[in-house]
């Protein structure tokens, strides 16, 4: 019997479904009120391929028997609105310094139920404060413009955080910085030997939409919100030490038997970049021809981006992450054939910790193997781009990507003798 806890950041009492002395939870309990219906729960949906991520949303009800509900929303100062909040869930006899984060988001708004009884709080993840239209220089104030226009150069995390630690203002815990560093690192090996964008900024651009179509797409990479609520980042490549499973998804945890989907054929690549203010002075063309001659038809990958330059690595940048994206959506990948299999599983409710951008293996006997013609898949690797919990039926429900990464090792290190190592 999961207990959900709702808690507004330095706000009093704690909304919890159950009452916590009466089941029995320890420890220093906080002031809290039962009145929390159960949430439906919120999920994050990733494309890795075009470099976005759907901001979480989640509704959660509060009943407010006496008017106290009521009565803070409309006392509180500030409003309630814009507030960071947290959903928490823990069990009987459990103790409450062990209730484990679900999710940490925003409050997007409040209204009341029909019969005036509850009040649902719509709250958004961190996210949502990137839907906001950036008009002038985080350096001068001065509306950005032809004659004062933002140089914005770097690496992809280097970008993000500037656009949102300098021009949105958000606080250095807002944001997964030991992520970010990690992926300049020369441990990594994937950014830290060039810094390929630089943009002159010269009007009015909105945050999330810039990142994901201009850096993220361009780059390989793909956002995402940690069960902090951090602002984080994901990279098509794996780490360089390869893709670890956090977790084994197998019979005994599921609920349902796998259901598949696939992902489209790319095999086609078409590049613009080096803007001079008013259109493209450079393109590049990518085809993998035996994907081509396999189907015949395909998915063309088309990227514009006034950021990547000539001057700074354009070409070979632009041919590596088309070559990452072949190898893992052309369809002739080692063991694939035919678009990247997308499976969406249904999961007990204590799997939640897996998180989207984390990599999971399966294990299945019932599962065909599409790779070896037989029935029965073993410790197959995966990539987790969507997460969607239901806490009122007690499941979870994943979409699971797979590229080939199944026996992937760890890249090699310049310097070394490793033989047969895997080349990113």
């Amino acid at each position: 019997m999961p207990i959900y806890a709702f808690a507004i950041a330095g706000l009093t009492p704690v909304y919890t479904t159950h009452d916590l002395a009466r089941a029995g939870v320890t420890g220093t309990l906080p002031a809290y009120e039962p009145w929390l219906k159960t949430p439906a729960g919120a999920g994050q949906s990733i494309d890795v391929v075009n470099g976005t991520s759907s901001i979480g949303d989640l509704t959660v009800e509060v009943l407010d028997p006496s008017g106290a509900v009521l009565a803070l929303i409309g006392t509180s100062d500030p409003p309630l609105e814009g507030q960071a909040i947290t959903l928490l869930v823990g069990y009987p006899g459990t103790s409450w310094a062990d209730f484990a984060v679900l999710q940490s988001y925003l409050i997007y708004k409040i209204v009341p139920s029909d019969g005036y009884t509850s009040y649902l709080f719509t709250c958004r993840d961190a996210q949502l404060l990137q839907k906001k239209t950036i008009y002038t220089h985080p350096e001068n104030g001065d509306v950005l413009s032809s004659s004062n226009p933002w140089y914005l150069c770097g690496t992809p995390a280097e970008i993000m955080q500037a656009v949102s630690l300098f021009a949105l203002g958000l606080a250095a815990d807002q944001v997964d910085l030991a992520t970010l560093q990690m992926l300049d690192s020369p441990a990594e090996n994937i950014f830290c030997n060039w810094r390929p964008f630089q943009f002159a900024l010269t009007s009015s651009f909105e945050a999330k939409q810039f990142l994901e179509t201009s850096v993220y797409k361009a780059s390989g990479l793909y956002p995402v919100v940690t069960p902090a609520g951090q602002l984080s980042l994901r990279s098509m490549r794996p780490p360089a030490a390869g893709p670890v499973p956090v977790f084994t998804f197998t019979e005994d945890n599921l609920v349902a038997l796998p259901k598949w989907d696939r992902q489209p054929v790319i095999n086609e690549a078409v590049w613009q970049f080096d803007y001079d203010g008013s259109s493209y002075q450079n393109y590049e063309t990518f085809a993998q021809a035996t994907s081509l001659s396999y189907y015949d038809q395909g998915q063309q990958f088309s990227i514009q981006s006034q950021g990547l330059r000539t001057e700074l690595g354009a070409f070979a940048f632009t041919e590596w992450v088309t070559s990452r994206l072949f190898q893992r959506f052309c369809g002739v990948a080692p063991g694939i054939r035919g678009g990247a299999p997308l499976l969406t599983l249904r999961a007990m409710l204590m799997t939640l910790p897996v998180w989207v951008g984390d990599y999971v293996a399966l294990t299945h006997p019932l599962m065909p193997d599409l790779t070896t013609g037989v029935k029965g898949v073993t410790g197959r690797v995966y990539e987790v781009v969507d997460r969607q919990p239901d806490y009122a039926k007690g499941q979870m429900q994943y979409k699971l990507l797979d590229t080939g990464l199944t026996g992937m090792g760890a890249a090699p290190v310049w310097g070394t003798a490793t033989v047969g190592a895997t080349i990113y």
